[in-house]
């Protein structure tokens, strides 16, 4: 099997590189996130079945307020965007200069643009790239690849640190299916891709996304291939979350699933193109949070969402009463340092929280700030974009 440095690109352990701020939470002070997961904009233009704020019996889909949504009601066509772009679905356009700004200011040294919807949408999306790029600031991208002119791929090629393309598919008819978007303009989408491929840098780090479901299920292998051919670096498999906590697949149909990214990562994995997964995180998905007791992972990556407010992660957004702050009424470094939302991190029990997929990294923290073993930290130096823990 081929190891190499991608490997470390979605470690479980980066934070142990951030030795000074493992010192100040041991001796309880408060810490700047090395990362926010930014969500621009609650509207998107496709319907993914998957979304996890989308979905009839996911978690949570109160984001769909914003976009003005009500969950019970059933769309007419399935195959078109839900909802609709405003004001009121989308982060002030101001932040495309102040976030940039606040994360300066309070130390912060990266951003994933996410969703939520689809962040290339936002109409601020080049001011933002373009400011963030002068404050320094690391870029990471999660888009479906839409809304990719050829102006901004080169902008993206250029400053990007790492671009996820979720496509879920190896072609038009399966991407239509999963996606629910109005046209097959998959092969549009595959033009985006190429078009970065073309002008990237060498140190971007280019991906594809694919959530498994019982839909896509028989497509792993032709999107493993065709991934690698088109030139991407490597692809990322994750499982679709749900309350049932088996992605819509049987308890066999898991099983065979494990086995098969095994054997596709050995038969396709290379020096050029990589397979990445978690083989452990669907097993996570309706396991309670009771095997760990604190949230570490809150102190190094938050989660702002579309509506202004900052949450302690990405699984628990658009959940008002795990909010800690507002970056309509504060700054980052206000919220860092604001007892209150200190407190409110430091009390959070993650037996409230729904089945967290992040416990592994949790339990990596704790363990560095709670018994440190200098020893792990060395052998991590390596680690891939490590801001973005």
């Amino acid at each position: 099997m081929i190891t190499s440095g991608r490997d470390k690109i979605y470690s479980s352990k980066k934070a142990l590189l951030h030795t000074e701020r493992l010192m100040k939470l041991q001796n309880q002070q408060p810490i700047s996130p090395t990362c926010l997961l930014v969500d621009l904009e609650a509207f998107c233009n496709d319907n993914c079945s998957f979304c996890t704020t989308r979905k009839e019996n996911g978690y949570n889909n109160q984001m769909l307020k914003l976009i003005q949504i009500d969950k019970k009601e059933k769309p007419k066509n399935e195959f078109r965007p839900i909802g609709k772009p405003s004001e009121r679905s989308r982060l002030n356009l101001l932040m495309a200069q102040s976030l940039p700004q606040m994360m300066k200011e309070a130390e912060i040294p990266a951003i994933e643009l996410t969703g939520g919807g689809e962040p290339t949408l936002w109409p601020a999306f080049d001011n933002l790239i373009e400011n963030l790029v002068k404050s320094d600031i690391e870029i990471g991208l999660v888009t479906n690849g839409s809304n990719i002119s050829d102006h901004r791929a080169s902008i993206l090629a250029e400053h990007c640190t790492w671009i996820r393309f979720s496509m879920d598919a190896s072609n038009k008819v399966l991407h239509k299916e999963m996606h629910r978007t109005p046209n097959n303009d998959f092969d549009r989408r595959i033009d985006s891709i190429q078009k970065i491929i073309q002008l990237k840098h060498d140190k971007l780090v280019l991906g594809i996304s694919f959530v498994i479901t019982p839909v896509n299920v028989s497509d792993i292998e032709e999107s493993c291939k065709f991934y690698k051919n088109l030139g991407v670096d490597h692809i990322r498999f994750t499982w679709m979350y749900d309350k049932t906590g088996t992605a819509g697949l049987t308890e066999k149909e898991i099983v065979l699933v494990k086995d098969m990214l095994l054997e596709f990562k050995k038969k396709y994995e290379d020096e050029s193109f990589g397979i990445l997964y978690e083989d452990d995180r669907i097993d996570l998905y309706s396991k309670s949070n009771n095997d760990f007791t604190k949230c570490y992972m809150q102190r190094f990556v938050w989660a702002i969402a579309a509506d202004s407010k900052v949450y302690p992660c990405c699984i628990m957004k658009y959940n008002e009463k795990f909010a800690i702050g507002d970056i309509q009424k504060q700054t980052l470094k206000e919220i860092v340092h604001d007892k209150h939302s200190v407190e409110k991190m430091n009390n959070l029990n993650p037996i409230s929280c729904f089945p967290c997929w992040l416990r592994n990294k949790n339990k990596i923290i704790g363990q560095a700030i709670e018994k440190p073993w200098k020893k792990d930290i060395e052998n991590h130096t390596l680690a891939i974009h490590a801001n973005f823990v």
